[in-house]
């Protein structure tokens, strides 16, 4: 498992290169603001060793003060150096289920840039004044000197927070005043679960379960939201060359095409999609009526994952622009990336940006070639995870799974089972395995239909499904349908669906 677009190591040059800019002694620097007084907490996964953001938080007379201390890796990335030239073509930290690979060199993300418990560090902090309804009422930014009293992991700060530790429970209270604030105008929140892989001590894979989220990833994530659509503002009001993340509102047609094929999700909605697409044209971000129906279809999904990833499906997807045209699920006008510099090259750009360093002016080339790149990471990531999941299905061929179908295609289905070892595996069912009958694809519909039975697969239906082979080193998996699931068993109808008998062997 050794396949990655990115190169972990980097040219002696460029090592050379941060060699000569890393022989600073952070306690010298008299230009930055000292903030080693504040209390201030890192607060990462297990096992993390890039840490790019702490949190320090004062309660004052009238309110609160809320500081996001990230890492100031514009002080050691220099505009055109050969480590931004490599930093910017990566554009990211590509994370695989067995690896990182950095985005920075190890000496940089791991070590001085990273905000290291009980270390000086060099910070670009947001420093954000809140008022008792916990309003951002004023911020700043301020290049800094900072000192991260406690680093510890979500887990651990879950179990400070039951036992009343004073700050981390102050934490938790501005960030849900924070999530509060946002609820106003309607949050979209899809219940989309995320997987990883556990290996052995010998490097294999053991077992894909789910990724657990504790109550303080949503505390630290709204602390990082607030200061990325501060930076956001900011570099409107200065007219600065910003790269914003924006997330354009649902294609008309997508919309429509959810419409057709799942018309109960839009059951009982304050909105009237038929009228609204008479007019809807997809081209704000922050619409009041797209958002209200898409806040209504959340709702009625919860708890489906096929009807969530459905809609998930009909909306666009987020990426980088040189316009602040807003962010639809977010429902802001205003947002940037500013927290997260040790692993994103726009969040680099934002820092440069805000302390008057300029870079290239170019700017739709260089969001271009960070929105491809994120493409292809995401899907070398997915691939990765996939991999993993083979892996772990090479050794049970000829065993039987309960699955459901996530899609279908003129040239068979896709499905995903869930098991104790395996929590999420797709496959393929391949159109000369589905038994019974001769199935053509209604394009329109989406559904297969048999020729002679009438019987039809589409998502969403339950099947049972065996395993019949596994390619392990492209990630696939191959099943054949032994039933269906669905309303005949329920009805006490005879089942047709049999196993049925093979002329040729595998």
């Amino acid at each position: 498992m050794e396949t990655t677009e990115l190169d972990k190591k980097f040219s002696k040059e460029i090592l050379s290169e941060i060699q000569k800019n890393a022989k600073d002694n952070f306690a010298k620097d008299k230009k930055r603001e000292d903030f080693r007084h504040l209390r201030i907490v890192c607060i990462d996964p297990d096992g993390a060793r890039d840490h790019d953001d702490a949190i320090s938080v004062e309660d004052i007379k009238d309110g609160y003060i809320l500081g996001v201390h990230i890492a100031d890796v514009s002080h050691f990335v220099r505009p055109g150096s050969e480590l931004d030239k490599e930093a910017q073509k990566r554009g990211y930290t590509q994370y695989l289920p067995w690896i990182a690979v950095p985005m920075l060199p190890e000496i940089l993300s791991a070590d001085l840039c990273s905000l290291r418990e009980n270390e000086d560090r060099f910070s670009f902090s947001c420093i954000m004044t809140l008022d008792k309804k916990f309003k951002v009422r004023k911020y700043r930014f301020a290049k800094g000197l900072i000192k991260v009293n406690h680093s510890i992991t979500y887990g651990q700060a879950v179990e400070l927070f039951e036992k009343k530790d004073k700050n981390i429970c102050l934490l938790a209270r501005i960030a849900a005043g924070l999530k509060k604030n946002r609820n106003e105008s309607g949050i979209l929140e899809l219940d989309s679960t995320e997987y990883q892989c556990q290996f052995n001590k010998k490097g294999e894979p053991l077992r894909i379960i789910p990724r657990v989220s504790d109550a303080s990833n949503s505390w630290i994530e709204e602390c990082m939201l607030a200061a990325n659509k501060c930076c956001a503002l900011e570099l409107q009001k200065r007219k600065l060359n910003g790269i914003y993340r924006v997330h354009d509102a649902p294609d008309p047609q997508d919309v429509t095409e959810l419409m057709n094929s799942e018309p109960n999700l839009f059951s009982d909605s304050p909105i009237n999609p038929s009228k609204l697409l008479k007019s809807y044209s997809g081209a704000n971000s922050q619409e009041a009526r797209i958002f209200e129906l898409y806040l209504h279809l959340v709702k009625k999904a919860k708890g489906n994952s096929v009807l969530t990833n459905k809609i998930l499906r009909s909306m666009q997807k987020a990426q980088y622009s040189e316009k602040c045209s807003g962010h639809f699920a977010l429902h802001w006008k205003d947002y940037a990336h500013f927290t997260s510099p040790i692993r994103r090259y726009a969040d680099l750009w934002c820092h440069r940006e805000l302390s008057s360093k300029k870079g290239n002016s170019q700017l739709s080339a260089i969001t271009s070639q960070l929105n491809e790149a994120e493409i292809i990471n995401q899907k070398i990531e997915r691939k990765a995870l996939k991999l993993c999941v083979s892996y772990l299905l090479q050794d049970r061929i000829g065993e039987v799974f309960n699955a459901e179908i996530q899609g279908v295609e003129e040239f068979g289905i896709f499905i995903s089972i869930s098991d104790k070892i395996v929590a999420m595996a797709d496959g393929l069912v391949h159109m000369r395995d589905i038994p019974g009958d001769f199935y053509v694809h209604d394009e329109i519909k989406k559904v297969l239909i048999g020729k002679r039975t009438g019987k039809r697969f589409k998502r969403g239906d339950k099947v049972t499904v065996k395993l019949i082979k596994v390619n392990p080193v492209k990630g696939e998996n191959d099943f054949e349908i032994i039933q269906q699931r669905n309303k005949d068993e329920a009805t006490g109808k005879k089942n047709p669906w049999k196993k049925r008998e093979r002329r040729f062997g595998r």
